[in-house]
Formats: C-alpha cells, structure tokens, sequence
C-alpha cells in the first residue's frame, strides 16, 4: 500500500497519523546539540533524493554504482536525534517523543511518547501514555512495514492491534482515514531498503 510515514503522515512516521483536532500541548523545541546529531541523516537524505532524481531523468548512460549497491551507516542516537527534528518540523502535537533502539536481524525496541490533549473515548484512552513496543522492521523497494511484537501502554501489556485503536481514534477526530500499523509505508525517496545492527541503522540506496 503506497503511503507515507506514519509517523508525521512516522517511523513514520508512521510513522503514524497521531493528530486529532484537539487542543495541543505545547511542542518541545529541540535543543540546537540535537540538531546537529541529526545533521549527517538530513544530508545523506537531501543528497540521496537529489541523485534519485537526477537519474529519473537521465538520458545518458547511468553510473556504474546501481540502485541497492550504495550504504551509509548511521548510529542509534543520530538515529533518534533525527526522529526528535522530525517531530518538531512536522509539527506533531500529539507524538510528543520517540525513542528507538536497534537490534540485530533488523528488529527495533522503542518508546513513543503520545499526548493527545484531554482525556479520549470516555477515558478509555489516557490523555497522556507511553506506548512500549518490539518489533521487526521490514522494508523492501522504497517501502516499510512494522510486524510489532509486543506492546506495552506503560506497564501493561496491550494487544499490538492497540496502536490501530491509537490511529483510528486521532484520525477520525482529525478526519482522516484510519491506517494501520501493518501496511506498507513509503521510505524516503531514492532510499530502497533499511537494516538494523545493534546500535547503528543501515541505509540502502
């Protein structure tokens, strides 16, 4: 399915369409040593966009390095210093945090931080929670998808289809149609593929 991130559309955004048409807490400004972490991932971006499109319309003879056969290695904390930048540059008011740690074999732990603003569903869902959860990423041919494990709201263990409940909810309020965590978000463009080692995220282009 063709969609992007759910997170800010995170990660990712979906990485995650988590704004409703609710009053907003103030959003936290990301202190300038953060931004500067996250400087390495945002120029590796640009520049892999810009080369991705330069070869979309390229008449001549493509380079000899093809699509899939190029790396960049970046570490968890500028990983994380990235997803911060996010949040506040798409102006999510209700993703408040995100944290994320990588593992091997392409599988991430991670918590989000979510503030909906005043209290949801008859109190079913608190205005402020800690969404914990594990899990695999997958990603293929520019696209991405989460196969969550476990999830946890605080303490307690949830369902992972919970993170739907989240979505549908805020997207209704703010009326959108409801995603899921399961489908397959876009990557950012001329980037093909993800992979996690411990510590460190791997960008294929």
């Amino acid at each position: 399915m063709n969609r992007t991130n759910i997170l800010g559309t995170s990660v990712v955004a979906a990485t995650i369409a988590l704004m409703a048409a609710v009053a907003p807490a103030a959003a936290a400004q990301v202190p300038p040593e953060v931004r500067a972490k996250a400087a390495g991932i945002f120029a590796a971006l640009d520049r892999i966009e810009a080369e991705a499109a330069r070869a979309g319309g390229r008449t001549t003879a493509p380079p000899a390095a093809g699509p899939g056969s190029r790396r960049l290695v970046f570490t968890e904390a500028e990983l994380n210093a990235y997803a911060a930048c996010l949040l506040e540059d798409r102006g999510e008011r209700y993703v408040k945090s995100i944290e994320l740690k990588l593992l091997a074999g392409d599988r991430i732990e991670g918590r989000l931080g979510i503030d909906l603003g005043r209290p949801q569903a008859g109190g079913l869902m608190p205005q402020k929670q800690d969404l914990l959860f594990a899990a695999r990423v997958e990603s293929r041919d520019g696209m991405i998808r989460i196969d969550m494990d476990k999830l946890y709201v605080g303490t307690q263990a949830v369902p992972p289809d919970f993170v739907d409940a989240v979505i549908g909810v805020v997207s209704r309020l703010q009326g959108l149609e409801p995603t899921s965590i399961e489908d397959w978000y876009e990557l950012p463009p001329g980037v093909l593929r993800l992979e996690s080692q411990p510590g460190q995220v791997v960008v294929i282009y």
